[in-house]
């Protein structure tokens, strides 16, 4: 697979980053930093909240009602492995550093954003991407956003 570099993609419209980011949930506030499939909108990015956690994230499935996500915590280490297609995606997911990852459910209404934290061994088998897909940003420099610190308000 050939990834979309955020270059590609205007992160900073309004629109895309409420559609797909939670708001107001322990997560905390993110921001994406790369997205590397696209499809009317981001499916696979990575983001990073203000405390400069990193999480790869994958659409796992929409309904008129809602919208779910997948959102994985990650070691800078390990994001480095995976963006560069040491580790492939699925098992990014599946073998998370923690043992858990986040389904994050995005309503399409005025309701709340949820997250709850799924254990490894409980993932529907459809929500993680086909075994064997890689990212390939081996030659890649790291994203500006993942090098820059945020600033604190």
């Amino acid at each position: 697979m050939q990834p979309e570099t955020i270059s590609s993609v205007n992160v900073s419209d309004p629109g895309i980053a409420m559609s797909l980011l939670p708001e107001s949930t322990h997560l905390g506030k993110l921001e994406i930093i790369e997205v590397y499939e696209y499809y009317d909108v981001p499916c696979l990015f990575a983001c990073r909240n203000a405390s400069e956690q990193i999480f790869l994230a994958v659409w796992a499935s929409q309904t008129k009602e809602m919208g779910k996500w997948l959102y994985v915590p990650m070691s800078i280490g390990r994001f480095k492995r995976v963006r560069s297609g040491s580790i492939d995606l699925r098992d990014a997911f599946l073998t998370a550093e923690d043992g858990f990852v986040y389904e994050v459910i995005l309503p399409c209404d005025d309701s709340f954003d949820r997250v709850i934290a799924v254990s490894c061994q409980e993932l529907n088998d459809e929500w993680l991407p086909v075994t064997g897909e890689l990212l390939n940003f081996a030659s890649e420099p790291l994203p500006e956003l993942l090098l820059q610190k945020q600033e604190v308000k």
